[in-house]
């Protein structure tokens, strides 16, 4: 019984996904525009992924939609869809896997103190890697965590902070081993320095700890945990960049575990017809041998990006 419910929930999610897929690409067809328009900063010699993207309050704009898409807190919608494959794992047999849906959704707001609302969704598939009998492989829609960051009017000479909370959601259900089965929240910030031209560093965290565990949760311990992404970028012509991890690093309070992938990204953004897409690919390395946890990372990211 419990295997058809699982293989039916499995279809449910695959559908699901699926779904929200092609409505992804549905909207990004709808959505997409000529860069041209009426803007008075078109330049002609440029493509158009590589025309100021001015939809950026409180202050300026971006010198080119490639650093737009690399800025977390940029007024830009964005439907991301990655895939993490860990080939080699710390403590455990085999490969594990995380399909990420992860879309990226900016509001205006009316205060003038903050008034932009940056919203990112991240919802993972998780498949685990094989933790020995009785458990095997464990494979199942993950927690949900929703990054919500206010983007303050401050004059600072194209430097952007964001605050606000991130909160973790427990869809992964009564699965102990693809989530957690407690709702979390926390205090988050970023920022980010745009000073010198073509180049983007900064730092996004944010600290988690529990509020409350899920009906159909499980009985592990309240967690307390902590997350620092410092990130550089550099752009160079024709929308290419390369950077640093977009993944965390991980240090939970209770149980002492940390994690710490390093490693390069290389990415571009582009047209594909009229719809603007960011593409980027990157090799983690976790030197860290604490618990079932990944040591080696390939990751690829796929992006319809809606310029304003």
């Amino acid at each position: 019984m419990q295997t058809r419910l699982r293989n039916t929930l499995s279809g449910l999610v695959r559908a699901g996904l699926c779904a929200v897929i092609a409505l992804g690409f549905t909207t990004g067809i709808v959505l997409a525009h000529d860069a041209k328009g009426n803007d008075d900063h078109y330049d002609d010699s440029k493509q158009p992924y590589e025309q100021p993207h001015k939809a950026e309050p409180p202050k300026g704009g971006h010198a080119s939609l490639a650093e737009a898409a690399t800025n977390p807190i940029a007024n830009l919608v964005q439907f991301q869809l990655q895939n993490q494959y860990n080939w080699d794992n710390y403590n455990s047999s085999g490969y594990s896997n995380e399909f990420l849906i992860q879309p990226v959704i900016p509001f205006k707001l009316s205060s003038k103190a903050v008034p932009l609302l940056i919203t990112r969704t991240t919802i993972p598939y998780v498949s685990t890697p094989d933790l020995g009998d009785p458990v095997n492989r464990e494979t199942g829609v993950g927690d949900t965590t929703v990054l919500l960051l206010g983007v303050p009017s401050f004059n600072l000479n194209k430097q952007t902070i964001g605050l606000g909370l991130s909160n973790v959601l427990p869809t992964a259900g009564s699965n102990e081993f693809t989530g957690g089965g407690k709702y979390l929240t926390g205090p988050a910030g970023l920022y980010i320095n745009q000073m010198f031209k073509g180049l983007q560093f900064g730092v996004l965290g944010w600290h988690h700890f529990t509020v409350a565990q899920s009906s159909s949760g499980t009985d592990k311990k309240d967690v307390t945990e902590t997350a620092i992404q410092p990130f550089i970028t550099k752009h160079f012509s024709k929308g290419w960049y390369v950077g640093t991890q977009d993944v965390p690093w991980n240090y939970n309070w209770r149980t002492k575990r940390l994690t710490m992938p390093m490693g390069p990204k290389v990415g571009r953004v582009f047209a594909m017809g009229k719809q603007k897409v960011n593409l980027f690919g990157a090799v983690y390395y976790n030197p860290n041998d604490d618990g079932p946890n990944a040591k080696w990372t390939a990751k690829i990211n796929f992006t319809l990006l809606f310029p304003k």
